[in-house]
């Protein structure tokens, strides 16, 4: 007999537990970003991360709210400084000077710069083998036609007979198969009136910003990259030219005389620098610049310089920037104005000194003269005072 129910049984509601994960991660949802936007007021950006500190948890340093309400940490100061080291350059290889031979010349000055005085020069030339022409003098301007993008952008050079025509006569000089001429050009570098008046960035500067002129001529900066291309471009014309060797001249830093109870002439220079400028960084910068660049030119042809200090002849010059130790070690010769008494003893303080290890010391120094001819291998002869200008 089947049971009588007095009471309907309702059917019961299928529980949804899916929902309960759901829920749960929207929460945890909500809730982050709740803390997100709470705590980030408490978070400090280090230099070892990014960390919360939360109130009572602050450090020592001191705070401060910004203009939005916002903590800003204040922490001490730290003095930082960098420190660039001079160059070094006692390191720098020796490279040049093998297989030079004595040069024995004589000095044509831009001025007596004509056809006619090259051949009464050349044919002159007994115990001689060279010629040395001025082709760039402490005026600037140049004595041939040159290309270099300097010199057509300022105009360093006037239309002469010299300018037109000085190539055809290097090239008749070669040809005289007899003597067998040398030929050196002379190039001027930190001394030039006319580019500094036509370019005034080139111009060294004293601290009131004035040129800087005195009896040697106008002074260029020895740090401006423009001034080294162009150098580097008028010695690669001169080889092309025909020349067998370049000298480079007034590679150094002017020394202004300073009075008693004055404080020393200081310069402004035209590039900015990592390290303390000094006529030392400039002249040697600039002369290992010049000779890198100038490597690779033609075969057989010679790079050389001029020093002006009897110190710099056996080191460093801090007035002059000049250091002949180095100048041995990139540039086949270097030449010194001397004379027939004291030139002796400045080969043998080269020789001392030990700044040629490359080549023979007496076809390497060459001692520039007055009315002399010094028994030496090198030479380079002057007829007249008045014809120097170094």
């Amino acid at each position: 007999m089947a049971r009588n129910l007095e009471f309907y049984k309702g059917s019961r509601k299928k529980r949804n537990y899916a929902l309960i994960p759901f829920v749960t991660a929207l929460t945890l949802l909500v809730l982050a970003v709740v803390l997100f936007y709470t705590v980030q007021k408490y978070a400090v950006i280090s230099k070892d991360g990014v960390e919360v500190v939360l109130p009572g948890m602050e450090r020592d340093e001191s705070t401060h709210l910004d203009s939005q309400g916002h903590e800003v940490k204040s922490f001490a100061a730290v003095e930082t400084e960098l420190v660039f080291d001079t160059p070094d350059y006692s390191h720098v290889e020796a490279v040049a000077g093998r297989g030079t031979t004595p040069v024995r010349a004589i000095y044509i000055p831009s001025e007596e710069l004509t056809y006619e005085n090259l051949m009464e020069k050349a044919e002159r030339l007994s115990s001689g083998n060279a010629l040395l022409l001025e082709m760039k003098p402490r005026s600037g301007a140049l004595n041939w036609a040159s290309k270099a993008e300097a010199a057509l952008s300022y105009g360093l050079y006037y239309q002469t007979t010299a300018t037109e025509n000085v190539a055809a006569w290097v090239t008749e000089l070669k040809s005289m198969e007899e003597k067998d001429i040398w030929l050196v050009a002379q190039v001027s570098c930190c001394v030039d009136a006319m580019l500094a008046s036509r370019a005034t960035t080139f111009a060294l500067r004293t601290d009131y910003g004035a040129d800087y002129i005195d009896e040697t001529g106008t002074w260029i900066d020895p740090y401006n990259p423009e001034l080294r291309r162009y150098i580097v471009e008028l010695c690669k014309e001169l080889y092309d030219m025909g020349f067998d060797e370049v000298v480079l001249a007034d590679v150094m830093h002017p020394v202004p005389e300073t009075k008693k109870g004055q404080a020393p002439m200081k310069f402004t220079y035209s590039s900015e620098m990592s390290t303390t400028p000094t006529p030392v960084n400039a002249v040697c910068g600039f002369a290992l610049y010049v000779a890198n660049e100038l490597k690779e030119r033609p075969e057989g042809r010679r790079l050389s310089i001029y020093v002006n200090s009897a110190r710099a002849l056996v080191g460093e010059d801090e007035g002059n920037g000049q250091n002949a130790t180095l100048f041995f070690k990139v540039f086949d010769r270097v030449y010194y104005n001397t004379d027939m008494y004291t030139f002796t003893y400045n080969l043998e303080d080269i020789v001392y000194a030990g700044g040629v290890t490359i080549g023979d010391p007496a076809a390497r120094f060459v001692p520039v003269v007055i009315n002399y001819l010094p028994k030496h291998d090198s030479w380079i002869y002057i007829e007249n005072l008045d014809a120097l200008n170094q």
